[in-house]
């Protein structure tokens, strides 16, 4: 008899591996739309829900979108189809899909950007510092600010902003996708040289440069879209392991919400 998955068994998966109790007291993660007990045979896995992952989802007739930002972030006191949140919410209800979100707790894990950024990177010795946000990976050979960068900058498909000499020689690169920039002491104190985040402030920037230290700003999407991709592999194998027959997309839907460079 063939095994019927719902919106619970998925949950349950990932609260496996990145407990929803763990998320930071200001974010939003967890079930956020539909009813748990819903059967699932079809999911797709996003990094947000943007109009165009909304009309993917209903492409493929999925029953199930995850997303890592949450859609419903803030309190809200009305749904107004006329603006961008209210929308996609009528859209996904309409459209019978649930949603799932994994953000702060997803960070926290083996699965998060820093760490799958620091595999697709070949480091070595890839550990979790005592700030459990970033990861911390040793390169194989010693190389300068400015090669590193351009290697990053290949592997994500963008151009990075380095902050600190391009000369400075780097033995171990910490790394937190999205938004972390206020790591870098932490960094420097798990023995780091660098700091690859998505989005990097004035002041830090100066802080950290006039510490000899250097910090990549790579770009919050490009930083944290390697792990939806993880994230598709590991429900994927669960629920074959687990016999059940569920289809697991990563969209393939890219969105520009940093602009363009020109």
């Amino acid at each position: 008899m063939q095994k019927i998955a719902t919106n619970l068994t998925i949950y349950n998966l990932i609260n496996d591996i990145a407990p929803f109790e763990s998320q930071e007291s200001y974010d939003n993660s967890g079930f956020l739309i539909g009813s748990i007990n819903d059967e699932v045979k079809n999911i797709l896995v996003a990094l947000d829900a943007t109009p165009q992952v909304i009309t993917e989802a209903i492409n493929k007739e999925v029953q199930l979108l995850i997303t890592h930002h949450p859609l419903l972030f803030h309190a809200i006191r009305e749904i107004n189809t006329e603006g961008y949140d209210g929308s996609l919410l009528v859209q996904l209800i309409n459209s019978g899909i649930s949603l799932i979100s994994a953000h702060t707790n997803l960070d926290l894990t083996s699965l998060s950007g820093g760490a799958a950024i620091a595999r697709k990177l070949s480091l070595q010795n890839i550990r979790q510092s005592m700030d459990p946000f970033l990861f911390l990976g040793d390169l194989p050979k010693v190389m300068t600010a400015g090669a590193l960068g351009k290697l990053i900058g290949e592997l994500l498909g963008t151009r990075l902003r380095c902050y600190g000499s391009l000369d400075k020689e780097i033995t171990t690169l910490s790394i937190a996708g999205g938004a972390y920039d206020l790591g870098y002491p932490k960094a420097i104190s798990a023995g780091a040289q660098a700091l690859l985040t998505g989005e990097v402030r004035y002041h830090h920037a100066i802080a950290a440069s006039q510490s000899d230290f250097v910090l990549f700003d790579g770009g919050h999407y490009q930083t944290e879209v390697p792990m939806m991709g993880e994230l598709t592999d590991y429900l994927q194998n669960k629920l074959h392991e687990l016999q059940y027959s569920v289809k697991v997309y990563l969209s393939e839907c890219h969105h520009h919400s940093e602009g363009y460079t020109l």
